[in-house]
Parts: structure tokens; C-alpha cells; sequence
């Protein structure tokens, strides 16, 4: 749905959305699909709050379910991203916690039990501080080596990370099904193996998502289905050389930790900050 255009003699115009924050990616712009990101010149993006629309998108399931409602907001609230199922997952935290701050200003209720007196408190957190948090996009310029063999990789985008979030919550939906004592032993054995079949193909097309390029000699291969068609088909330890380094750029976006203090019994302590796409909002509304 797009926004409607005010007329230039429109009393209300000047209340119309305008930017509350500016915010520059991660990624510095890379790693978008074509036409996905319109960066601006000095490399910062405006931030819109949530209108009407975006608030009321957020609390339909289904759009939460399938990435639509995350989609819309972002390109809503931050018009120079044209395509977010095209953005790389690393800017994706940061253009949330930027909507959420637009929208309902830095500080967020958390809450928490204290590890050493069990005590449950509830208190507020400045978000700002996450959108500074170091992103080591360096591991994504380290090529991986074997033999003549170069290899670049990539980010995955939000639609390849909201096709896996989609897999796992249907993998436990089986899961569950599995725990069913009055199914039959042979019925279990075939959900484990449509399970197990599931997580290796899920686990497999992240690690080829996350190819960028293929070297070989002076011949360079950016075609997906080229690339997917010899990883699939090449020496394991090449593979697993992709896979490992693959896993080590998991780690680009550093954990989000939150240190505090028990106000009944004074222990300091820190506690992950959990940062659900899907739920981010909803004790802002």
C-alpha cells in the first residue's frame, strides 16, 4: 500500500512524516540486489516513524509469518531502500532498532531475572547504543583458498533468511508431531528422516547463498546456478572449506548483551539482548 500524495495546499502537510533520525548500514551500501538501495551521497539514510499502516501491518500473523510486515515497514520508514527482501541480514538489526527509535524514541522496557536472587525486574535500555555496535564486515573480503580455486563470500539477504525462518518453525511443527506417543515407531522414523532430509538442504542452500564468486585462474563465475552446480557436485573438503569460513562470518554481528544491576540485591550481571524481527514492536504498541 503505498502512501497517498498530499496536496501542495493541504493544511496538514506539515505534519505529514518527516525523518527523525539519520542512520548509515553496515554493509556501506554493498551487497544489495539491483535497484534494492538508492544510497545518498554522504552515505546516510533518513529514518521515518511508523505510520497508521506500518503499525497496523506488524500485528498481522501471517505478514509477521512469511517477512511481508518486516519487508513493508523498513521500506515504509526508510524509503531509500526500495527492496528490503534484497538487503543483506547485516543492516537488518540496525534499520530496526532505527524504525523502533524513530517511532517511540530511544529508550525500550526490558526485562529480567536476576541470577543471583532470582528477583524479576523490569527497567529501560537505550537502543542507541546498538546501532554504534562494530560489524566486522572484514570477513566477507577474506577469500578462501584451495588449490587454483578462490572464493568470495557474501551476506545472505533477508527473503534467504526469512526462507530458513520459515523451514525451522515448520521443522519444529514436525518435531513436535514426532513426540506424538500414539504414532507408530515407522511413522516417527519417516518425520526424523523428512526432518534430518529438510535441515541438509536448509543448511546447504545458506552456505551456496553466501557465494558470491568463484575464481578459477583468470576466469571468474558469478552465476548462482553454475556455482551451486559445482559446490554440490566438487570435492567435500572444498565444500567444507566454504562452509567453515561461512560459519565463521555468523559471527560478523557481534552479540547483543545488556549489563545491569540488581536493584534488590545489587548483583551486576549481563544478559543477552534477544532481538526478535517478528515480536521487536510489540511492547512499543
Amino acid at each position: 500500500m503505498e502512501n497517498s500524495t498530499f496536496q501542495s495546499d493541504n493544511p496538514l502537510l506539515k505534519y505529514v512524516r518527516s525523518p527523525q533520525i539519520y542512520i548509515k548500514l553496515p554493509s556501506n551500501g554493498q551487497y544489495y540486489g539491483p535497484g534494492a538501495l538508492d544510497m545518498p551521497i554522504n552515505g546516510e539514510l533518513p529514518v521515518l516513524a511508523m505510520n497508521s499502516y506500518d503499525e497496523l501491518s506488524l500485528q498481522n500473523p501471517d505478514a509477521l509469518l512469511n517477512g511481508q510486515a518486516v519487508v513493508n515497514v523498513i521500506q515504509s520508514c526508510i524509503p531509500n531502500i526500495k527492496n528490503a527482501w534484497l538487503m543483506p541480514v547485516v543492516d537488518l538489526d540496525t534499520c530496526l532498532i532505527a524504525i523502533r527509535i524513530a517511532t517511540y524514541g530511544e529508550e525500550m522496557q526490558y526485562s529480567s531475572t536476576c541470577p543471583q536472587c532470582s528477583e524479576f525486574n523490569e527497567y529501560g535500555i537505550d537502543l542507541r547504543g546498538f546501532l554504534d555496535m562494530p560489524i566486522k564486515m572484514e570477513l566477507y573480503e577474506q577469500l578462501i583458498h584451495h588449490d587454483d580455486l578462490q572464493f568470495k563470500l557474501k551476506p545472505i539477504n533477508y527473503f534467504t533468511l526469512n526462507n530458513t525462518s520459515m523451514e525451522t518453525f515448520e521443522n519444529q511443527r514436525l518435531a513436535n508431531v514426532i513426540l506424538d506417543e500414539s504414532l507408530t515407531a515407522e511413522v516417527r522414523q519417516q518425520k526424523f528422516n523428512e526432518i534430518y532430509e529438510k535441515l541438509t538442504k536448509m543448511n546447504l542452500a545458506n552456505v551456496l547463498n553466501a557465494v558470491e564468486y568463484v575464481k578459477a585462474g583468470d576466469i571468474q563465475v558469478t552465476d548462482p546456478k553454475q556455482i551451486t552446480d559445482f559446490l554440490q557436485n566438487a570435492d567435500a573438503r572444498i565444500f567444507n572449506k566454504v562452509k567453515k569460513h561461512y560459519t565463521s562470518t555468523q559471527e560478523v554481528v557481534p552479540e547483543k548483551e545488556i549489563n545491569t544491576t540488581c536493584p534488590d540485591c545489587q548483583h551486576a550481571y549481563s544478559q543477552s539482548f534477544t532481538f526478535d524481527h517478528a515480536n521487536f514492536f510489540e511492547s512499543a504498541s
